[in-house]
């Protein structure tokens, strides 16, 4: 089975510092997808919808922890 990823949870990854390799893994372990769901993952929360008999979608993704790494502390220090 094909899994795509939108633009949208492709930005939303790179915000996050998660990887979408990650993601489509985690994809992949969902037993038997039937329309639109939403999934709880230890990163987040995927939505994936279901397209046709080959094709997932991921359609977005809800970081648990927002802006990790570099762009969490860009600005924020003061000497």
């Amino acid at each position: 089975m094909r899994i795509k990823v939108s633009d949208h949870a492709r930005t939303r990854c790179e915000q996050s510092n998660v990887g979408v390799g990650r993601l489509i893994k985690e994809v992949a372990a969902i037993p038997n997808i039937v329309g639109k769901i939403s999934w709880k993952t230890k990163f987040g929360v995927i939505v994936v919808e279901r397209v046709n008999e080959g094709l997932l979608l991921i359609k977005t993704f809800i970081a648990r922890f927002k802006y990790r790494g570099k762009q969490y502390h860009k600005g924020c220090r003061t000497n």
